[in-house]
């Protein structure tokens, strides 16, 4: 016969930090994976076009890169992206994986720092 093993509660510390960290790893992994997926296409588009197409292609990567500078994805208007043949951003590629590192850098000393003041203002006066 088994013995039952009690189970212990979550503690803080895994809900509050390891739970967003593990969180922040998997929307990261997928992020990369959405990311590869998205540049994949776009290679498999750019390498279907004729030699003129692709040099034409070329010289409006070089002015996008010239106007907007190194992260020009990111500040083109849709339509200068969708004539440009690129695809947009995932918000699962950047967004959500900060939000998660927010969340894992914040959640739990922000805990820690409101237990201790609580601790504080409940500790009796002499």
């Amino acid at each position: 016969m088994k013995s039952a093993k009690l189970q212990k509660p979550l503690t803080p510390f895994q809900i509050l930090f390891l739970v967003p960290l593990a969180l922040f790893i998997l929307t990261s992994f997928i992020g990369e994976g959405l990311k590869l997926y998205r540049l994949s296409k776009e290679r498999s588009a750019y390498s279907s076009l004729s030699d003129i197409d692709k040099l034409m292609e070329d010289l409006s990567m070089e002015e996008m890169f010239h106007k907007y500078g190194y992260d020009f994805r990111t500040k083109m208007t849709s339509d200068e992206r969708r004539d440009s043949g690129m695809i947009g951003d995932f918000s699962l590629e950047q967004v959500i994986p900060k939000f998660f590192f927010s969340l894992t850098i914040l959640l739990y000393p922000t805990f820690l720092l409101l237990r201790f003041i609580k601790e504080v203002l409940e500790k009796p006066k002499k």
